[in-house]
């Protein structure tokens, strides 16, 4: 593996940043290069945010247009906004959840609906990985480890470049002298890894 890039959508209080430092740091403790961007967007909530994290050969946390080779999309509308990130033979990892704009709540702003956009990026990108974290997160005790959960489903996909021990790892210091969190992100992470080994079967 010469480079390996993950873009990372949502809106703000959904944990883009954590999803992301978990990466980072799982790829750390690996010993690999990465590099990984600041948020960019509106990071307060519901506002549109994203961030990138690079790993192996590269000079620039910044991920070209068409270049991701895995988006971990937390939001259905922030998957479509930022979609043309994502190489066409890329992996999307898809959160059954959409949460409207702003402009929707006050009916400025048409809004599709949840099987439009999954129909959408299905007809654009063959290896969809699409999973209800917000229900499972719930099943296991927190709203907040839906992002945790889609980690999960990642490092469960064979082509990623990283381990699910480093993942936990990273999960660890993260979390540093917060075990009970810890172990509510290990349980949901474990969760993920084993939804998305039987859900990569089925596209691979």
């Amino acid at each position: 593996m010469k480079q390996y890039s993950i873009f990372l959508a949502g809106v703000g209080g959904q944990g883009i940043l954590t999803a992301g430092s978990i990466i980072s740091i799982a790829a750390l403790i690996e010993g690999k290069n990465v590099l990984l961007s600041e948020i960019h967007g509106m990071s307060q909530r519901l506002g549109s945010v994203y961030m990138t994290v690079r790993i192996g050969e590269v000079m620039s946390p910044l991920i070209p247009k068409g270049e991701a080779d895995m988006m971990i999309a937390l939001e259905l509308i922030e998957a479509t906004r930022y979609a043309h990130m994502l190489k066409p033979e890329g992996w999307l990892i898809l959160n059954e959840n959409l949460i409207p704009p702003p402009g929707a709540m006050i009916g400025s702003e048409k809004v599709p609906s949840e099987t439009e956009i999954i129909k959408s990026l299905e007809t654009n990108f063959k290896r969809v990985i699409k999973a209800n974290a917000l229900k499972i997160a719930e099943e296991l005790g927190s709203y907040l480890l839906q992002n945790t959960i889609l980690l999960g489903i990642a490092f469960a996909v064979p082509e990623f470049p990283l381990k699910p021990q480093s993942g936990e790892g990273a999960i660890k210091r993260v979390f540093a002298k917060k075990q009970k969190i810890i172990e509510l992100n290990i349980r949901a992470f474990r969760t993920g890894l084993e939804l998305g080994k039987k859900l990569t079967q089925k596209i691979c």
